[in-house]
């Protein structure tokens, strides 16, 4: 096939396998090596212009692709710990919020992109969503010069947890007033609410805390009980304007808690639905709370400035604490962010 930007007749492997950008919508007619040198010169799809990110997993995933067919494009391994040289083995555990995790045995060459996959298959989060933490930072694909990193890049060591970070939404720029409904159903024994609450922190310590008592902070409102007799369901509306949110604000986490129960397992279906302001029918993202255990409350999500934009993250973390004393809940956000998530 050849090349319709350098004109040479190419193998198909020689082909990017997927478009290069999300919104990109033709056939694929330029080759690897112009693909990549014009989205490294010029920063957009050679063929249609759409604008492409130098951090693009798709982009980075064609320079992996280059360096498979042609030898100098062989990329250097980072040197691995001492215990891994050595042949040591075990188990990694990829572990998310809400309990779920599964294990994958220890192996140096074990390459991030694979990780990502085995999260895919095992724990159903699909490669889009997906950010891994480890030692507190996020494990990258590939490397500045597009080499693919490892477990051996990283030094993990047998006997360690990957956690899985889940993103739900990456908030555009332009997006300003946003809504959290957080809802459930009515216990069995009839209608009631679970308390919903945003404590805000700034790095990692609590601020302030919005909930049915303090239901207006600068740029954050709550509804207060919206309760549905006819659909059995209770809802708390948290609106976030999210332009006006002071700088000092680096995280806000939605959480449900009980009050007329000892835990939240009598509550069905617990679940958060985030919206436009302007436009309710239009989902950004939606989560439910799947496992339901005996604890007091539950971090259902939490949202963060990540790379200059406003990002929701899935939790479904269950904790102690509630609406009338929050500090188990501030103690068990405190060690989510301490393990970098």
């Amino acid at each position: 096939m050849k090349c319709g930007k350098c004109g040479v007749q190419k193998l198909s492997r020689e082909f990017p396998p997927w478009p290069l950008g999300e919104s990109c919508d033709h056939a694929i007619l330029h080759c690897l090596r112009c693909v990549t040198a014009y989205a490294e010169q010029h920063g957009r799809c050679s063929q249609c212009g759409n604008e492409v990110s130098k951090s693009s997993s798709r982009l980075k995933r064609c320079y992996c692709e280059l360096k498979a067919l042609f030898t100098e494009y062989k990329p250097t391994f980072v040197p691995q710990t001492a215990a891994l040289a050595s042949g040591e083995r075990g188990y990694v555990s990829m572990a998310m919020l809400n309990g779920d995790s599964t294990s994958v045995e220890l192996n140096p060459s074990t390459t991030v992109s694979r990780l990502k996959e085995i999260v895919r298959e095992k724990l159903e989060v699909p490669l889009e969503n997906q950010q891994l933490i480890y030692n507190g930072i996020e494990m990258e694909e590939f490397t500045e010069s597009h080499a693919q990193t490892t477990l051996g890049s990283y030094k993990v060591p047998p006997k360690t947890t990957i956690y899985v970070r889940r993103l739900l939404y990456s908030v555009p720029a332009s997006l300003d007033k946003v809504v959290f409904d957080l809802n459930w159903g009515y216990p069995a024994s009839g209608k009631d609410a679970l308390d919903a609450s945003v404590l805000i922190f700034n790095g990692k310590i609590c601020v302030d805390v919005l909930d049915y008592k303090r239901k207006s902070q600068p740029a954050m409102r709550h509804s207060g009980d919206v309760m549905n007799d006819e659909t059995q369901t209770g809802h708390h509306l948290i609106n976030v304007d999210l332009h006006s949110l002071s700088s000092l604000i680096t995280r806000l986490f939605f959480t449900l808690s009980a009050w007329n129960s000892p835990t939240v397992s009598k509550y069905p279906n617990p679940s958060l639905r985030c919206y436009e302001e302007s436009n309710p029918d239009k989902m950004l993202c939606e989560d439910y709370i799947k496992k339901l255990n005996q604890s007091q409350a539950i971090v259902v999500c939490w949202l963060a400035r990540q790379r200059g934009k406003w990002c929701v993250f899935s939790a479904g973390k269950p904790s102690a604490g509630n609406a009338e004393d929050y500090n188990p809940l501030i103690a068990t956000i405190q060690g989510m962010i301490a393990k970098g998530l």
